[in-house]
C-alpha cells in the first residue's frame, strides 16, 4: 500500500515537473514562434501599403524578402517632401526598426497593450511617429515573444538605428545618458521605475526612446535607451506637445499599458496546462494498461 501511494505520489510531481517545463518552453521559444508569424502577417499589411498590393504579393514570399523590398523602396523617399501620416489604428503595422549592432529588424505596429507587443516592438500613442519632430518613443519584449530588445543593454553612444516608415529612411544615434540620471546606468542606457513618465514626456530635441522591461525577465524597472535624429524630421499630421511639458494623456495611458504588457503574459499559462494535461492523460492511461 505504501509502495503504491509513493508511486502515485511520484507521478503527480513528474506531471507538475513537465508542466512548469511546458509553461517555461513555452515563454521563451513558442511565444517565438507566435510573434514570427506575425511579422509575416505585419510584412503583408506593411509591404502592401508601401508597394502596392501587387508587388507586395510577390514580395512578401517570407518576411525577410518582404522587409527588403519595403526597405529599397522606402530608402528612396525625401522626409523633407513626404505627405503627413495620418494616424493608425492600433495594431496595425506602421514601419520597420533596425538596430544593426545587436542584430535586429522588425515591423512594429502601433499601440503598446498585449496584443500589440505579441507581434513585434509597439509605438507609444500620443508621441510623434519616429522621423518626426519631438521624442518618439517605443516599447518592445527582452525575454519573449522574439525578444527584439533583448540586448539593448550592449548599445553603445554613437550606434546607430534605423526606422523605416511612410515618411522615409531616418538615422538615429545612440546618447550617453545624463550623470546620475535614473537607477542604473550603462554607457547606452540607464533604467527607472516603470512608473517614471518623462522619458517619453515632450523634449527639445528629436529623439527616439527605446523602453523594455529591466532586468531581463523581471518587471521590476525599465531600461531606456535614447537616440538623437541625425537629420531634419519629416512633417507631422499634427502639432504635438511642447518641449517640457508632461507627457500627453495618451502618452501616459500608453506607458501604463506597457508596464502591463512587460511585465508578463498570464495567459501563457494555457499553453503549458493543455500540454500537461495531455501529457498526464496519456501517461496515465498507459500506467492503466500496463
Amino acid at each position: 500500500m505504501f509502495n503504491r501511494l509513493l508511486g502515485g505520489a511520484g507521478r503527480v510531481l513528474i506531471t507538475v515537473g513537465v508542466v512548469i517545463l511546458l509553461f517555461v518552453a513555452f515563454q521563451l521559444w513558442g511565444t517565438g514562434l507566435e510573434q514570427a508569424a506575425h511579422q509575416d502577417d505585419l510584412g503583408h499589411s506593411f509591404g502592401a501599403k508601401v508597394l502596392g498590393k501587387k508587388k507586395a504579393h510577390a514580395a512578401t514570399a517570407d518576411a525577410e524578402q518582404a522587409e527588403d523590398a519595403v526597405i529599397q523602396d522606402l530608402s528612396k523617399v525625401d522626409p523633407a517632401t513626404a505627405p503627413p501620416t495620418s494616424a493608425a489604428r492600433e495594431g496595425d503595422s506602421i514601419g520597420i526598426i533596425e538596430i544593426p549592432k545587436i542584430g535586429v529588424r522588425q515591423f512594429f505596429v502601433e499601440g503598446v497593450a498585449k496584443p500589440d507587443l505579441k507581434k513585434g516592438p509597439g509605438h507609444y500613442p500620443g508621441t510623434p511617429l519616429p522621423g518626426q519632430a519631438g521624442n518618439a518613443a517605443i516599447a518592445g519584449h527582452r525575454t519573449t515573444y522574439g525578444a527584439p530588445f533583448n540586448r539593448i543593454d550592449e548599445l553603445q553612444p554613437g550606434d546607430p538605428i534605423y526606422v523605416y516608415t511612410l515618411q522615409g529612411k531616418f538615422r538615429y544615434e545612440v546618447l550617453a545618458p545624463r550623470p546620475n540620471v535614473g537607477i542604473q546606468n550603462g554607457p547606452g542606457w540607464f533604467s527607472v521605475k516603470p512608473t517614471e513618465t518623462w522619458v517619453i514626456a515632450p523634449t527639445g530635441d528629436n529623439r527616439l526612446t527605446l523602453t523594455a522591461c529591466h532586468p531581463k525577465r523581471s518587471a521590476a524597472q525599465r531600461i531606456v535607451v535614447q537616440a538623437k535624429l541625425a537629420a531634419e524630421p519629416a512633417p507631422a499630421a499634427t502639432t504635438t506637445t511642447s518641449p517640457g511639458q508632461p507627457a500627453t494623456e495618451d502618452a501616459t495611458k500608453g506607458l501604463e499599458q506597457a508596464e502591463a504588457s512587460l511585465g508578463g503574459d498570464a495567459s501563457a499559462k494555457w499553453p503549458a496546462l493543455a500540454w500537461g494535461l495531455g501529457f498526464a492523460a496519456v501517461y496515465a492511461g498507459a500506467w492503466v494498461a500496463a
